[in-house]
């Protein structure tokens, strides 16, 4: 049996490489403890108990948290630190499109916050980063 926990904890180990998902982790720790328990000449029937109650327990127990906490960590990129800075648009925003900004010698889409128009060489605050565009709210010139 020991060959067996070996080769179910490197399988699901790299299982879990591979996908990411958080499943076969809590397999792979139950296999450990069932081959330590198979290197200690423990009963093959403790040994599947053992397994079975570390791997259900552990997925039960703990999935449920790490999954929250790996989705609630939001990312931070180089655009978070443009929020709260002020740009003149080069392209008005008009209804239902968008204006455009110049940061860096780049153009970026912007959408007013509270859908406000706003003209060409309006100057505008960054409140928010939505995927590939800026969500602004106009300034008082």
């Amino acid at each position: 049996m020991i060959w067996v926990w070996a080769v179910l904890f490197i399988l699901t180990l790299v299982v879990e490489i591979v996908t990411i998902e958080l499943v076969s982790v809590w397999f792979s720790v139950g296999s450990l403890v069932a081959f330590i328990l198979a290197l200690c000449k423990v009963g093959v029937t403790v040994q599947i108990i053992v397994f079975l109650a570390i791997s259900i327990v552990l997925l039960a127990s703990l999935r449920w948290v790490c999954v929250k906490f790996l989705k609630n960590s939001k990312e931070k990129t180089n655009l978070d630190s443009l929020v709260g800075k002020t740009f003149k648009l080069t392209k008005a925003i008009e209804e239902e499109n968008p204006g455009e900004i110049k940061v860096n010698d780049v153009i970026w889409r912007v959408i007013e916050k509270n859908n406000e128009l706003a003209e060409l060489g309006h100057k505008v605050k960054i409140v928010e980063v939505q995927g590939n565009k800026f969500l602004v709210v106009k300034e008082k010139n």
